[in-house]
C-alpha cells in the first residue's frame, strides 16, 4: 500500500479536494497518454485512504456511478475554468449525488461543540455524496473562480490557482509550462529558417 500512496502523492493527487482527484484519475501524461486510475486498485485504495471515503467495490453498481460523477466533474471544471457557470442540468445531476439519507447528532470537540452529518447507510452512495459535496464546498468557498485547466491539451490537468493574480496556466511550470516554451521555440526557430 505505500508504493500506491506514493504513486498517488508523486502524480499529484490528494492536494485540493476530492472532486479534483476524481476528475483527474482519467489522467494525460503531457503527452496524450491516457490512464484511468479507476481501473487500478491500488490507486483507488490510496484515494479512498486518502480522502477517508468509504471505499466502492471494483464489482458494485456504484462503480458506474463512480464514472458519471467523474464525467460530470470534468464537465464542472471545464466550464468553471472557462469563466461559466454550471448549467440547470449539471447542478441537478450534482443534487442527485448529494441526496442521501443522512441524521445529524452532536459531538464535542477540542474547541466546542459540532453538528455533524451522519449517512443512515454507509455505502456507495454516501462516499459518491461526499465527493459531490466537495465540488459544491469549492462552489459556495467563492473558489470557483480558482478552477483551472492545464493550458497544454495533452494533459488537461484539473487544478486549483494559488496564485494572487489568479493568472497560473499550467499544472506544472517546469513540465507542462517548460514543454510548451520548448514548442515555441523551436517554431519561432522554423519560422526564422
Amino acid at each position: 500500500m505505500k508504493a500506491a500512496h506514493n504513486i498517488f502523492y508523486a502524480h499529484g493527487f490528494g492536494n485540493v479536494a476530492p472532486w479534483f482527484d476524481l476528475a483527474n484519475s482519467e489522467e494525460w501524461d503531457g503527452f496524450g497518454k491516457r490512464t484511468d486510475h479507476l481501473n487500478d486498485r491500488e490507486w483507488l485504495a490510496a484515494f479512498w485512504k486518502h480522502w477517508k471515503l468509504a471505499p466502492i467495490s471494483f464489482d458494485s453498481p456504484s462503480r458506474r456511478r463512480l464514472q458519471d460523477l467523474r464525467e460530470l466533474l470534468r464537465r464542472a471544471a471545464q466550464k468553471l475554468a472557462a469563466g461559466h457557470s454550471l448549467g440547470t442540468g449539471e447542478i441537478t445531476k450534482l443534487n442527485h449525488a448529494l441526496n442521501v439519507p443522512v441524521r445529524q447528532r452532536l459531538v464535542q470537540r477540542q474547541n466546542g461543540w459540532r453538528a455533524e452529518l451522519l449517512p443512515i447507510q454507509r455505502d456507495g452512495n454516501w462516499t459518491l455524496a461526499q465527493i459531490a459535496a466537495s465540488l459544491a464546498e469549492t462552489l459556495a468557498g467563492q473558489n470557483a473562480e480558482r478552477v483551472r485547466i492545464c493550458a497544454n491539451a495533452d494533459c488537461r490537468w484539473i487544478f486549483h490557482d494559488p496564485t494572487k493574480a489568479g493568472t497560473k496556466r499550467w499544472c506544472n511550470d517546469r513540465t507542462c509550462g517548460n514543454r510548451a516554451r520548448v514548442r515555441r521555440a523551436r517554431a519561432a526557430q522554423k519560422r526564422s529558417a
